[in-house]
């Protein structure tokens, strides 16, 4: 317990800590106030076409004019009311600002957040390299595989904590901003539970890529060999060589990322229309389920070859 006080009290006194807070808020408090400056709340008769609109284009929907050849139910779909409620939404003219849309703006913001977890990580673990302050600390305790796991303690409290610190003030100056400059109208009962669910889903993959650049850093001793490793493979292998095989999507970290937080498949239509069918056959190149499973195999992994190279290694 001193150790991770000692350890909380260190990133409470790392000035890139209320820089990246301070920063979040201006930029949330900016960007908020120009979508609400250019958004306008919609009349009473533009929100009752809208619902109008979209009773018929359901009921359309629902007696199979919008199915390809033969009727048949694109694949991942159980059922036609299913397909219909995904599908078909309300579109509303000039609606402006609209709470419905915060789940979807929330996972559309993910790579910010993500890359401030990816920062703050790199941060904690690389800063007693960079100012040569390690072997002070094992100096005071000398059990390094103690020292790694409370610090990764530590990098999880803290991205955790101001990534869902970020988005809860995003959604409550969005809820507010929507109630002068936009609409809450036509917003699913279950709302609260989807955004709720979408910032603990961005939350935690902040706080998987806030562990790598941990593990990465007490790999390469600084914070800066962190923050090089995780740009270099996100530009170089997955931005460039993932385009010349999509086939390697199914293995790659910030693809698995991506699918925890969308909770959408990876396919590929490649393949073409299966016989009889209008709708090619999908290959699935990565599923929520392996996305889990990949996200967390490279924490651990990264994790583990940290631990083994920051206790072999000697410390000057």
């Amino acid at each position: 317990m001193r150790l991770f006080r000692s350890e909380l009290l260190r990133a409470r006194s790392r000035r890139l800590v209320p820089m990246v807070i301070i920063g979040g808020l201006l930029a949330i408090v900016i960007s908020i106030g120009i979508a609400a400056f250019n958004s306008h709340a919609p009349s009473q008769g533009t929100l009752d076409q809208a619902q109008s609109n979209y009773e018929q284009q359901f009921q359309r929907c629902l007696s199979g004019k919008y199915l390809g050849r033969g009727g048949q139910l694109p694949p991942g779909y159980a059922s036609l009311d299913e397909y219909c409620r995904a599908n078909v939404s309300v579109y509303v003219q000039d609606a402006g600002m609209q709470t419905s849309d915060i789940p979807h703006i929330l996972e559309g913001i993910a790579t910010f957040v993500i890359l401030l977890g990816a920062l703050l990580g790199a941060s904690l673990a690389g800063a007693d390299w960079t100012s040569n302050t390690m072997s002070t600390l094992l100096t005071w305790e000398p059990r390094r595989i103690r020292v790694m796991l409370t610090r990764a303690a530590v990098v999880v409290l803290v991205v955790l904590a101001i990534s869902l610190l970020l988005q809860a003030t995003f959604v409550a100056l969005f809820w507010l901003a929507a109630q002068s400059r936009g609409t809450t109208a036509f917003a699913p009962s279950s709302l609260w539970g989807d955004i709720w669910q979408s910032m603990l889903r961005v939350s935690a993959v902040a706080t998987a890529f806030g562990l790598i650049a941990l593990s990465i850093a007490m790999i390469g001793r600084s914070t800066v060999s962190s923050l090089g490793v995780l740009v270099g493979y996100l530009i170089l292998f997955e931005g460039v060589i993932a385009g010349f095989r999509p086939s390697i999507q199914g293995w790659l970290l910030m693809r698995a990322g991506g699918v925890v937080v969308s909770q959408s498949p990876i396919l590929d239509y490649r393949a073409g229309p299966s016989f009889g069918s209008s709708y090619p056959e999908p290959n699935v190149l990565m599923s929520v389920a392996r996305a889990d499973v990949i996200l967390g195999a490279y924490v651990i992994g990264l994790l583990v070859l940290g631990l083994v190279v920051f206790r072999r290694r000697d410390v000057s």
